[in-house]
């Protein structure tokens, strides 16, 4: 029993790590469009499939964002790696609702999250970290709450990922089957040397932030329309049309 545990603590480790890193493709129609028309694209996507229950215009969308992943080098093999586990729970919460509401409110619903979290990925998978503060800044929101965010997406990356090494510290040091008691004193220890260490990594992370200043520094270079980003209009124009007249 506490074998399967530690397996899933192991696979839900990897699962938030992978959620969480930033894997920027180069080559892509979306990776070269600006951050910005990309960022205000992509929520306006988003607010439209999170504001219908019909399945067909969040299909749509949802056929849209296949097509973006597509011209952008994005395999859907990683979208699904992504996603799976906040949709699967998202239909567990809503899954009470059947009995009330009937199966299409939950599969509606269910799709939708599926979907925006599709669009969130595509996002991520082909913008640098960097710049996509730098669009937030650009768009007037506030410097501390930019700030907060990407100090917040720094700490959760850094403990998971130093959950995953010592877990996998931990197997590769496994010689017999052990007790139950074996384990729990073992998993006592793994727990306290992983806040140790997230404690310390913090702390160096916090230090180097001061040394350089304690503020990240944003840029505002002209905004100027392409041909990537004439035809990220072009086809953001006709699926919100599309998603209208269904």
């Amino acid at each position: 029993m506490m074998e399967v545990v530690e397996r899933s603590l192991k696979s839900a480790t990897e699962y938030f790590q992978n959620f969480f890193s930033f894997e920027y493709h180069r080559n892509g129609f979306l990776q070269s469009v600006d951050v910005r028309l990309k960022l205000l694209g992509i929520v306006v996507l988003i607010l439209a499939t999170v504001s219908t229950f019909k399945i067909s215009k969040v299909f749509a969308i949802f056929f849209s964002a296949l097509v973006l992943a597509k011209l952008s080098n994005v395999g859907l093999r990683t979208l699904i790696s992504r996603v799976w586990l906040f949709t699967l729970f998202s239909f567990l919460i809503v899954l009470p609702l059947a009995f009330i509401e009937g199966w299409n409110y939950v599969l509606a619903f269910t799709f939708r999250v599926f979907t925006a979290i599709i669009l969130v990925q595509i996002l991520v998978l082909t913008t640098p970290f960097n710049e996509l503060f730098h669009a937030l800044r650009y768009f007037k929101i506030p410097e501390t709450l930019v700030f907060a965010l990407g100090i917040t997406y720094r700490y959760v990356y850094m403990m998971f990922t130093e959950l995953l090494r010592i877990l996998i510290a931990r197997e590769s040091r496994r010689l017999k089957k052990l007790s139950f008691r074996e384990i729990w004193e073992n998993g006592g220890k793994a727990l306290g040397a992983y806040f140790i260490r997230v404690f310390e990594k913090g702390e160096r992370v916090q230090m180097a932030m001061k040394i350089r200043g304690d503020r990240a520094r944003y840029y505002h270079r002209s905004f100027r329309i392409g041909t990537s980003e004439a035809l990220f209009i072009v086809f953001t124009t006709f699926v919100l049309t599309w998603w209208l007249m269904l």
